[in-house]
């Protein structure tokens, strides 16, 4: 029988979607993209309803029922030929109630249902909380994971580091500052972002900061390269940021032991990585030549941070998210 994927993801704005560049050889490779759709409301009461019913905040303190009231789920004409795969990423579940995709996909013998998760289990966000409580739902027939010590602690399938799609970026890199940091500005994690900041730019490190504050923590650091931003900018932005500097910087929150975007940009573009993850030392492209782990800011190289050097991890699409689909089958076989 023929495999098909379906990849179910919910609706972003427009170029806001992660997914559609960090797994985009999965889309360019025959697995159908999907999206959750919220309907369209033209009464403002109904809209007001349900921002409060999809809060962000809201849901941190209580995972309210009924989510999925506001949804359009896209139709899957299941042929009954075929054995059908469907992904679902953690997203979907801040939109939707898990009761929502069984009711409308289960009901076929030949589909099956695979858990993706991004990030490590344990952390303290929203995302993390929902995959504690579904990952262990039967719905799944597969749990997959790319934090090698998830996959070890909870029996999870282990992705390796199949994460990331090589990005096409339209222009050639022009190194306008030494270090690039960006990411989101965490509860118990602001004053070692500013300190991380000051401590690289009193060494004349020429560096720029851009931190989101989606959450709004109350936070007046102010200096020239520190960039405070209210929302993400498309991932189009980070790209040509990171592309334009000469060392990325990795700063995992408390708790994260999986390699973040920052290290597959440095391997996939060719930059030094200054990062806080020791793990990052068991990872296949880790070269201590280009990659430098800190554990306290005394342990940084200011001058190494800084030096211009040719940098050249011989990558050949190590990291391409097509090789799940090859895990998937190879979960399949046993």
């Amino acid at each position: 029988m023929e495999n098909k994927y379906i990849f179910l993801d919910k609706e972003y704005s427009k170029g806001m979607n992660l997914n559609d560049y960090i797994l985009s050889d999965l889309f360019k490779n025959g697995v159908q993209h999907l999206e959750i759709k919220k309907k369209e409301l033209k009464n403002p009461i109904l809209k007001f309803i349900r921002r409060a019913h999809l809060s962000y905040r809201i849901s941190k303190i209580i995972t309210l029922p009924m989510k999925s009231i506001w949804s359009e789920f896209p139709t899957i004409d299941i042929d009954e030929n075929c054995n059908y795969y469907i992904i679902i990423p953690i997203a979907v579940f801040f939109d939707c109630n898990i009761s929502a995709i069984k009711r409308r996909y289960k009901k076929h013998k030949n589909v099956k249902f695979i858990f993706f998760l991004f990030d490590s289990i344990d952390l303290k966000f929203l995302s993390n909380k929902l995959a504690r409580a579904l990952y262990k739902n039967k719905l799944w027939n597969y749990v997959l994971t790319y934090d090698m010590n998830d996959a070890e602690k909870y029996n999870l399938v282990y992705l390796d580091e199949h994460y990331y799609s090589m990005p096409e970026i339209e222009e050639e890199a022009k190194i306008d500052k030494d270090a690039y940091f960006i990411g989101g500005l965490k509860p118990g994690r602001t004053k070692e972002t500013v300190e991380l900041f000051a401590y690289l730019k009193n060494r004349n490190v020429n560096v720029k900061f851009d931190v989101v504050n989606s959450e709004e923590l109350a936070f007046d650091y102010k200096s020239d390269g520190f960039n405070i931003l209210k929302k993400s900018n498309p991932y189009s932005y980070a790209l040509k940021e990171t592309n334009n500097a000469n060392c990325i910087i990795e700063f995992l929150q408390t708790g994260q032991k999986a390699q973040s975007l920052r290290y597959f940009e440095a391997v996939c573009l060719n930059k030094k990585l200054l990062t806080n993850n020791e793990n990052v030392k068991k990872l296949s492209f880790y070269n201590e030549k280009y990659m430098k782990v800190f554990n306290k800011l005394e342990d940084i190289d200011t001058e190494w941070v800084k030096s211009k050097e040719e940098v050249n991890y011989n990558y050949n699409n190590e990291f391409s998210p097509i090789h799940i689909i090859e895990k998937i089958e190879e979960l399949e076989q046993k």
